[in-house]
């Protein structure tokens, strides 16, 4: 079953409200494994609406309206759904009872411009409302294209109409809710498109599918599948997930609820040794990401100079021409001025505009890599964090080689 959801209100489209019943729709669809295609809004303009639910009627079996279902001149879903699914509005006296009952319950009078809800497109099926005044109806396209489920526009009533009526209407349609299950990998530094490269064959699958979404230094590849029975879904997601593993390799840092500072943390409690930071680049956000984390212990000291001058003066340097010396130069001596096992350095910008990220290891060797160009700006100081904290994680994996080259521009 495939359906496309429609907001309706002017409102949303100024950005006076924010649309949450779009998301609370999609979720619950999502639950009962619905194909959910589309999310359109459109204003309180009944030709627009008309167009818009006439496109949706030839792509989609079913839709869901939300709004435009009260007794305001603006309120024009039930005319509009009338119109284009060649059904005319038809009086119910039910419908009116009803909705006087409501005002009645509430210890108020019906206004005589409520009357015009209990129109409906001819032949629709009444969805009872018991949480507000407003009737919602199912209409069928008179030429068989599909079919239209009008909710209100209040969130509490749409929740109720979906759990109570919507939703059991949809899978018995169906034949039976399927399962739908996400699961999501997890990339740091690593730009969409380097992904895209290595695994864009399998992101053709149509069960499971595969998808990307960057998040500022992290990307997530997410695999979707259904099925009816949680171990056919195991089944689906287990094989592609070990494709994407073996395609990405080290690249891949965790999944599901993973942080990036809590993988390196663990990783740095299982090899019982701690990490001395200097952080010029990232306005103290690794130092939080470990304590979001519960890691802080794994740092033996974090210092945040804001230049190059006083990083030399506290560790006791000399001013190596050469940024990739001097990023060295701090992770050693970080390490060995606090004693801990490995030291991290974020250091620059220098006077190119470059930075650099070094990583110094209980065995004396160092390791260096430019991250290229710096701007004050959170975009850039959060994905410089994740790419200074994953090349962390790989030297504590002893997997500098990767199957995918990783990123040093900011993208």
């Amino acid at each position: 079953m495939q359906v496309e959801i429609i907001t309706i209100g002017t409102e949303i489209l100024l950005g006076q409200i924010v649309d949450t019943n779009a998301t609370k729709l999609a979720t619950m669809l999502k639950e009962i494994g619905v194909d959910l295609f589309y999310k359109t809004t459109v204003g309180d303009n009944h030709d627009r609406i008309v167009s818009v639910l006439d496109n949706a009627l030839n792509r989609v079996d079913v839709i869901i309206t939300s709004g435009g279902l009260g007794p305001t001149a603006d309120d024009i879903t039930r005319q509009a759904v009338a119109d284009v699914t060649g059904r005319p509005l038809s009086y119910s006296p039910a419908l009116e009872a009803e909705i006087a009952e409501r005002f009645h319950s509430f210890g108020r009078h019906m206004a005589e411009n409520n009357k015009q809800q209990a129109y409906i497109p001819e032949g629709a099926m009444p969805l009872s409302n018991p949480v507000g005044t407003a009737p919602c109806f199912l209409a069928e396209d008179k030429s068989g294209r599909g079919c239209i489920i009008s909710l209100p526009g209040v969130p509490r009533e749409l929740g109720y109409m979906m759990t109570h009526t919507v939703i059991p209407l949809l899978v018995e349609r169906m034949g039976g809710a399927k399962l739908l299950k996400i699961r999501t990998l997890k990339i740091a530094a690593m730009g969409e498109s380097n992904i895209d490269q290595a695994i864009r064959d399998l992101m053709e699958s149509s069960n499971p599918t595969v998808g990307l979404a960057a998040h500022g230094g992290q990307t997530d590849i997410r695999i979707a599948a259904k099925a009816d029975t949680e171990a056919d879904i195991a089944t689906l997601i287990a094989p592609m997930e070990a494709k994407l593993r073996e395609r990405l390799g080290v690249a891949i840092f965790g999944a599901e609820d993973d942080t990036l500072a809590g993988v390196v943390g663990q990783l740095l409690v299982d090899q019982n040794v701690t990490v001395s930071i200097v952080d010029m680049l990232t306005q103290g956000r690794l130092k939080r990401w470990f304590v979001e984390a519960k890691h802080e212990t794994c740092v033996t000291d974090y210092l945040m100079p804001d230049n190059v001058q006083t990083v030399v003066e506290t560790l006791n340097l000399d001013d190596s021409p050469s940024s990739d010396i001097f990023a060295q130069n701090v992770a050693s001596h970080i390490t060995k001025q606090k004693k801990s096992q490995f030291g991290l350095a974020l250091v620059g910008p220098f006077e190119n505009g470059s930075t650099m990220i070094a990583v110094a290891t209980p065995t004396g060797q160092v390791y260096s890599w430019p991250s290229r160009f710096y701007q004050d700006s959170k975009h850039v100081q959060r994905w410089l964090a994740f790419l200074g904290l994953d090349w962390l994680r790989r030297v504590l994996l002893g997997q500098l080689e990767s199957p995918v080259d990783w990123d040093t521009d900011i993208n």
